[in-house]
């Protein structure tokens, strides 16, 4: 039950905290004297039913009290069969967001205030808008999870203090710079042309390449098997005829056995951004995600439909692919006001 007691003639207020499993006080601000402490009391008794009312209420909706170290635990366990990618930036999240909640405090201490102080308190790091936006994507993912396992009660963050994604301009390959990459590519290595010209005639992104074999392409029917970490799907998509001779030179080389021989995806990035730096185009925004939002504006600069895009591409919703074709159709306008002649 919370006490009252006087300290340097003020008057507190002392209970235990069934949340934070410790004992607590606070000052009433009230001078001590006899009618005050009638008036503590009073505060004590109406204290202590507030936070009965709220055990109860934590009680019926079988709320857990669990340190916030386990439920990161849980989390983890949860989703480990996510793509490493997306476990890598649940980890670098969870690394800022231990430096302000101790793992070793119940994890009621997260609640809408905390959560969105801590947001806000993003802002004096120097990230970008998009970085903020992940960060801000694992928390609600994460509160989520604590809503769904009872570990919290349920809340919702001020839409005011989140933070937005933001839609930066497609940065695709000039003409120009294509055909410089191209040119010089006889000064690289087989298992960078490969890797080259898979990214640029298939669309696919780097972790769906990565893993195909020679036994997987079917240099007849030109089609290609590959599996999606990010979707956890299976995929036979058909591939372009350019690319027919460069497979089969490969296949010749590695037989059934893997295409590309880096060891890890992150290889592939710093092979080309070396690359890049060779040719003087590391300046222009260029990556490995280039490869994929050329092939996707060359394909509606062709009039190919939005649906067959989308499964050669190896999107799981149309939709995504809809959001590349809704940006790119003023570059298409303005191409095709060229043709107007005055």
């Amino acid at each position: 039950m919370a006490s009252i007691y006087k300290k340097n003639n003020t008057i507190y207020i002392s209970w235990y905290d069934p949340f934070l499993g410790k004992n607590k006080n606070k000052s009433t601000g009230l001078i001590y004297n006899k009618l005050n402490m009638k008036k503590a009391k009073l505060m004590a008794v109406e204290f202590q039913k507030s936070i009965d009312i709220e055990v109860n209420k934590r009680n019926q909706l079988g709320i857990k009290r669990n340190s916030i170290e386990k439920t990161i635990d849980h989390f983890l366990q949860i989703n480990s069969n996510k793509n490493p990618k997306t476990i890598y930036e649940y980890n670098r999240f969870f690394k800022l967001f231990t430096e302000k909640f101790n793992v070793k405090d119940p994890a009621t201490l997260i609640n809408k205030n905390s959560c969105e102080e801590w947001l806000i308190s993003l802002s004096k790091y120097n990230y970008q808008s998009n970085t903020l936006y992940a960060y801000n994507k694992v928390l609600k993912k994460y509160l989520n999870f604590l809503f769904e396992y009872n570990y919290i009660p349920m809340f919702r963050l001020n839409k005011d203090v989140v933070y937005k994604q933001e839609v930066k301009d497609i940065i695709v390959f000039t003409p120009e710079d294509l055909n410089l990459l191209m040119n010089n590519l006889d000064q690289k290595n087989e298992n960078f042309k490969v890797t080259f010209y898979l990214l640029l005639y298939t669309g696919l992104r780097p972790s769906d390449i990565y893993n195909i074999c020679g036994k997987d392409v079917d240099l007849k029917n030109r089609t290609i098997k590959y599996y999606s970490e990010k979707t956890k799907q299976y995929f036979y998509v058909p591939f372009h005829r350019k690319l027919k001779p460069i497979l089969q030179e490969r296949i010749n080389q590695v037989g059934d056995s893997n295409l590309i021989k880096y060891e890890t995806i992150g290889n592939i990035g710093k092979a080309f951004r070396r690359y890049l730096k060779m040719l003087n185009l590391d300046k222009k925004g260029y990556n490995l995600r280039t490869f994929r939002k050329t092939f996707i504006t060359l394909a509606h600069q062709n009039d190919i439909d939005l649906a067959t895009v989308a499964k050669i591409v190896g999107h799981k919703k149309i939709t995504t692919t809809e959001k590349y074709y809704n940006r790119l159709s003023i570059l298409k306008q303005a191409n095709e006001l060229k043709k107007l002649k005055f």
